[in-house]
C-alpha cells in the first residue's frame, strides 16, 4: 500500500490522492526553475534579453523518455548527470548528413564555452532501432529511445507529468537537474552554423551564467 492510501478508502480515491501528491511534489521542485527560465528568457530582466529556442511552458525530465538503450551505461551514472546538456533528437536509426551537420554544430558550440566547457555536454538520440552508424560515428555517445511518427514516446508515470508529445528532429536543452526546457529547430545547410550557432551559444552562455544550478561547480 502506497503510504498515502488509507486502508478503508476506494482505490480511486487513493489514486486520486497519489496523484495530487505527485503534482504537489512537481511544483515544488520544477515550478522554482522554470518560473527563473520564464523570467529571464521572457525579458523579466536585464532589459529584455531573448532566447534564440522556444521555452516549453511545461518541462519534461529526462528519465520521462522510453530509454531502451544507451553505450554510456545509466543517465545517473553517466558524464551528462548535473550538467547542462544538448540533445541532438533524430527519429532515425543512423547519423545522416542532417544529423551530421547539426552534431557537429553542437560540438563546435561546445568547444567555444571556454572556461564553461565543463559545464556543458551534447549528445546523439536516435529510436530505438538497431543503430546504423558509419565508422567515425561509432565512437560517439548515443542514446536510443522510443519514437513513433516524429513523436518521442514518454514513460506513462512522468517525473514531471507533462505528458504532451516531445518532437523529434530537434535540438533540446536540458538543465543539471534533467529539465528538459528550451527547443530549437535543426539547420539543413552548414552555411547556417556559423550565425546560428553564435545563437545557441550566447543562450547557453547567459543561462549558464545567470541561472546556474549545477551541482559540479568545484
Amino acid at each position: 500500500m502506497d503510504f498515502n492510501e488509507v486502508s478503508n478508502q476506494p482505490s480511486q480515491v487513493n489514486k486520486a490522492k497519489n496523484r495530487l501528491t505527485l503534482l504537489a511534489l512537481a511544483v515544488v521542485f520544477v515550478a522554482p526553475v522554470l518560473f527563473a527560465y520564464l523570467a529571464y528568457f521572457g525579458g523579466w530582466f536585464m532589459g529584455g534579453s531573448k532566447s534564440h529556442g522556444q521555452i516549453i511552458p511545461e518541462p519534461w525530465h529526462i528519465e520521462d523518455l522510453r530509454t531502451t538503450k544507451t553505450n554510456f551505461g545509466t543517465w545517473t551514472d553517466s558524464e551528462y548527470m548535473s550538467k547542462w546538456n544538448w540533445l541532438l533528437v533524430i527519429d532515425d536509426n543512423k547519423c545522416d548528413i542532417e544529423c551530421e551537420i547539426n552534431y557537429l554544430m553542437l560540438q563546435q558550440i561546445h568547444l567555444g564555452l571556454a572556461k564553461n566547457i565543463e559545464k556543458n555536454n551534447y549528445l546523439m538520440v536516435l529510436n530505438e532501432q538497431p543503430v546504423e552508424l558509419t565508422e567515425k560515428w561509432q565512437s560517439k555517445n548515443v542514446m536510443q529511445i522510443e519514437m513513433r511518427d516524429g513523436k518521442v514516446l514518454l514513460k506513462e508515470q512522468l517525473r514531471n507529468l507533462n505528458n504532451n508529445p516531445i518532437e523529434a528532429n530537434a535540438i533540446y536543452l536540458v538543465d543539471p537537474l534533467g529539465n528538459i526546457f528550451m527547443k530549437y529547430e535543426l539547420i539543413q545547410s552548414k552555411e547556417e552554423a556559423p550565425i546560428y550557432s553564435k545563437g545557441l551559444r550566447s543562450d547557453i552562455n547567459r543561462i549558464m551564467r545567470m541561472l546556474d544550478v549545477s551541482t559540479n561547480n568545484d
